[in-house]
């Protein structure tokens, strides 16, 4: 969850941690948002993430992104 959040600090989302739910139904995060996110996590896996995994459900809580990055990767 660690890595998690320093994706969302790299991206200048401070605002937001792991105890958060619902960030795209919340509209806490935007689209730009994931998109940044992805950018972040296939710099850190030095891959890219497959166009599968890239919708909302995936990026609702830190649980769902780390369910996400842990079938992808």
């Amino acid at each position: 969850m660690e890595q998690i959040k320093q994706f969302f600090i790299n991206i200048e989302r401070t605002d937001i941690d792991e105890n958060m739910d619902n960030l795209v139904s919340d509209d806490v995060i935007d689209s730009i948002d994931i998109m940044a996110l992805v950018a972040e996590i296939e710099k850190h896996y030095g891959k890219a993430l497959k166009a599968e995994f890239i919708n909302a459900e995936n990026f609702e809580n830190f649980a769902s992104i780390k369910k996400m990055l842990e079938s992808a990767f």
